[in-house]
């Protein structure tokens, strides 16, 4: 389809091997239903190990970010818009975990910038520089209106300086096709969109490509990213194949009583009635009862317990394919027991996360600054430096014991104060900090004076 968007002089290729639009199908099937092992057919039901992996990494990722745009009357202005798009970006990163990736598009509506973000299935690269940074993109959008399926292709492309946007709208009756050209305002949203456009004096593209930064070994020669959880799809599938004998243990475990056919009711046409008590735990059979005894309970022992510790292992090498800690998905009281391996398996998914961060604060530059030049095109705001600060609060992605202990000796060796670190770590208030550590202080024979540097600090602060 996309070949039909643009017109042979303009005709771009899409930079995305067969291999990678597979496994991007793939994974948002996953995130979306469990994948296409879990159907009518197969019986299998998803354990949604895909959404909990994805929304896990999203909510440490975000979880104490802060963004500060300040230094001018223009930095207030991006703060502004920026505003109500960080309120929802832990659904936005969710997002570009489960699929590889997410694009944050601004655009301006209204006079105010607003921010689309396009998920890895609905954009299509279409070139990349050296570095392996998208510089042009196709974007598709679709509107269904009784038997009509309008599709609009925005083709953003950057290129030595100059920035080219193109629209393209086009009018099918199927979703096999998609159609005829039509002009954009021959659809109401799109009435007000330009057809060709193009913006100078820029150095990187206007938007911005949030990337997750793992090998790419679904396509070694991709620069696309790949969902946190694609090296672990195959164990996914075992999982849910797993879970489903797990299910099927209970109920085929289920209590019954065999007790032959004479001794039921027999209806007029002949068939079996069971008693009124409750139909599944009596079972007729075909013998008479002279034959067997009058009942024979049917209660298998259960092998819950096997099959549990099984699924945990599988568990726990979920957590190791997609770099989260033991316990995150297994149970956590059957984790690694030494401070060794516990301190290993925390390392892994605090690193994991600080390389998410990592490219997502990219991606946030490249945002910003796509912003700044829209609003000098449509003189929004009075233009202006600005500077961009990111908070991601370290204790997220360092491990907080080694973080408290390192603190304790700063405390010990007189570098901060002891009630400092009781607010901080112990959760006083400042002033019972203060009493605990004048109180401390006053009995001590030591020469350091917990007292003075309390004193000094606060009289500093």
């Amino acid at each position: 389809m996309l070949n039909q968007i643009f017109d042979q002089n303009t005709e771009q290729d899409v930079m995305m091997s067969e291999k990678m639009s597979a496994a991007i199908d793939l994974w948002a099937r996953m995130y979306e239903d469990g994948g296409p092992w879990c159907n009518a057919k197969t019986g299998l039901h998803s354990c949604k190990l895909p959404v909990i992996i994805s929304s896990e990494f999203a909510r440490l990722v975000t979880l104490e970010m802060e963004v500060d745009i300040t230094g001018s009357p223009r930095a207030d202005f991006l703060q502004e818009q920026i505003k109500n798009f960080l309120i929802d970006i832990r659904t936005y990163i969710e997002f570009g975990c489960a699929l590889g990736g997410i694009v944050f598009k601004p655009y301006v509506s209204n006079n105010q910038i607003v921010i689309d973000s396009v998920q890895g299935d609905d954009f299509f690269p279409t070139s990349f520089d050296t570095s392996g940074k998208m510089t042009g993109c196709v974007f598709v959008e679709q509107i269904k209106r009784k038997n009509n399926i309008f599709t609009r292709a925005e083709h953003h492309e950057y290129s030595n300086g100059t920035y080219t946007i193109q629209n393209r709208a086009f009018e099918s009756h199927s979703s096999e096709s998609i159609g005829t050209p039509i002009a954009l305002s021959d659809v109401p949203e799109w009435a007000q969109l330009t057809p060709d456009m193009q913006i100078k004096e820029i150095d990187r593209p206007l938007f911005a490509y949030f990337r997750v930064p793992q090998a790419n070994r679904q396509d070694r020669h991709s620069p696309l990213g790949t969902s946190v959880f694609a090296d672990a799809v195959e164990t996914i599938r075992d999982f849910d194949a797993q879970y489903g004998r797990y299910l099927w243990e209970f109920k085929g475990g289920e209590l019954a009583i065999d007790v032959a056919d004479d001794l039921l009711q027999t209806q007029s046409d002949g068939s079996i009635k069971m008693p009124e008590r409750d139909k599944r735990l009596y079972r007729g059979h075909s013998v008479r009862a002279q034959d067997q005894s009058f009942y024979e309970i049917f209660a298998p022992q259960l092998r819950d317990e096997s099959l549990a510790r099984g699924m945990n292992t599988m568990l726990k090498q979920i957590e190791m394919q997609c770099g989260l800690a033991y316990g995150t998905l297994s149970d956590p009281q059957d984790v690694a027991k030494t401070a060794t391996e516990i301190q290993a398996s925390k390392q892994r998914s605090f690193s994991t996360v600080r390389d998410i961060q990592k490219s997502l604060q990219s991606a946030l530059d490249d945002l910003i600054y796509s912003m700044d030049k829209l609003a000098t095109l449509y003189q929004l705001a009075p233009q202006g430096s600005y500077q961009t600060a990111y908070d991601w609060d370290d204790s997220i992605v360092n491990d907080p014991q080694q973080r408290k202990q390192m603190y304790w000796q700063y405390v010990t060796a007189g570098k901060f104060p002891f009630w400092r670190y009781l607010v901080e770590f112990e959760h006083y208030t400042e002033k019972d900090a203060k009493e605990i550590a004048n109180e401390a202080a006053s009995n001590l024979s030591n020469p350091f004076d917990f007292k003075q540097q309390s004193g000094d600090n606060n009289a500093a602060t």
